[in-house]
């Protein structure tokens, strides 16, 4: 009651405020006073109802604190306008009257029996920092081995791991090895092939053709010693009908063609339109025969036949170690015979007399202007009306120089239905 008269003190404002937070202390005191320390705390916290609230609402709670009307059957609490109306003239209030009838009846604690001070002085109070010291004194341990053990306990005692057979990782350490030297090896090989394929494909130089040739013959040589060359190529076999295309070096086949290496005196003016490029010697058989022949790039149609012209008089002494001229033919005389009239010796002898006949004087070699092929050509021609050599123009800037028409003609063929070779 003491307990319950201080509370509600408290809670009025008058008086010193109460210490309301529980204690061993305050719970000892209590028990030296024959009070209960649940109880007297649940009343000290149990607040009083203003003062300023009506007498029927403070009537109202105090039946609803201490006890509930016991009425002997279950009360309506579904609030109707006759149920406010009766109240009303009761002398209630119809808002106050279903709560308190609502509210529950408040839980009584059950009583605890009172402790001697003998008895709470023998109760010791245990804690973790006296369990945890106690521990330290029987295991003389320190602070981090206590924890650490603690630790050890909650995750469960470490294991040992089971060792490795060091056989396995020797096979482990060997493969390794042996794929990286194979990783390492595939990576030189394919580095290799790679430089193989980026480098420059160097083509050999070879020699074009103005015409399709059958063989090809690499020579060398100036002057003379070409002129020999030319002419032991002409005596080497070729089959009927074809073509060889002698040549220099790649190097020496670009600066100058093997009509100007022979170094004949032809006119400047025609040796200066000659190109390399485009030119060529070779070697024809048609006719039964293996001759030599030229087919020259030029660059001025005019110019060049102007220079041929200039040159036709020593033309074949020029080119006689390569057109020499034919075996002269040989003729036989027959010589007249007279009758001799033979008679007695006192006879005269008369001869019968033969007419001398003047010969007729054979045709100097000479140039004449002829057509062959539907091109018109200069044809060098001997006593006999045969072909020394002869030169004509397949186009404005291409001269071609032949033995013989058969020769041109084939030559000209070529030039038609073949640019290059």
């Amino acid at each position: 009651m003491d307990a319950n008269a201080t509370g509600g003190s408290a809670m009025s404002g008058k008086g010193p405020p109460e210490k309301r937070i529980r204690t061993f202390a305050s719970d000892m005191e209590i028990l030296k006073k024959g009070g209960t320390p649940i109880r007297a705390s649940l009343a000290a916290m149990r607040p009083e109802p203003p003062a300023s609230i009506p007498k029927s609402i403070r009537e109202v709670s105090a039946i609803a604190q201490n006890a509930a009307p016991d009425t002997g059957s279950p009360e309506k609490f579904i609030r109707t306008f006759s149920l406010d109306t009766e109240t009303l003239k009761e002398g209630g209030t119809p808002d106050l009257v279903p709560l308190a009838s609502a509210r529950p009846e408040p839980i009584v604690p059950t009583p605890v029996p009172a402790l001697s001070p003998e008895m709470v002085r023998a109760m010791p109070i245990k804690t973790y920092a006296d369990d945890f010291s106690q521990r330290m004194k029987d295991t003389h341990a320190s602070r981090a081995t206590v924890l650490a053990a603690e630790q050890d306990s909650a995750t469960g005692a470490p294991q040992a791991e089971p060792q490795k057979s060091s056989r396995g990782n020797l096979f482990y350490v060997i493969a390794g090895i042996v794929l990286f030297s194979a990783g390492g090896v595939g990576a030189y090989f394919a580095y290799t092939q790679y430089l193989v394929t980026i480098q420059p494909i160097i083509l050999a130089p070879s020699i074009s053709a103005p015409i399709f040739v059958d063989q090809r013959e690499q020579i060398s040589g100036t002057g003379k010693d070409l002129f020999k060359t030319i002419t032991q190529s002409v005596s080497r076999p070729l089959a009927a009908g074809a073509v060889r295309f002698i040549h220099f070096a790649p190097s020496a086949a670009a600066s100058e063609s093997v009509f100007s290496a022979l170094r004949m005196p032809a006119p400047g003016i025609l040796l200066r339109n000659v190109h390399a490029e485009g030119s060529m010697a070779g070697i024809v058989n048609v006719g039964g025969a293996q001759t030599p022949f030229f087919i020259l790039s030029v660059v001025s149609y005019s110019d060049t036949f102007s220079g041929m012209l200039q040159w036709e008089p020593l033309m074949q002494r020029d080119l006689e170690p390569l057109f020499p001229l034919y075996p002269t033919l040989t003729t036989t005389v027959s010589s007249a015979t007279s009758t001799v009239a033979t008679s007695t010796p006192k006879t005269k002898t008369k001869a019968a007399s033969t007419p001398i006949v003047a010969p007729v004087p054979s045709p100097k070699p000479a140039f004449s202007d002829e057509v062959i092929a539907n091109h018109d050509v200069r044809v060098y021609r001997d006593a006999a009306g045969r072909s020394i050599f002869l030169y004509g123009y397949w186009n404005q800037t291409t001269l071609v120089i032949a033995r013989d028409p058969a020769a041109f003609a084939e030559l000209l063929q070529r030039l038609a239905t073949s640019r290059t070779n």
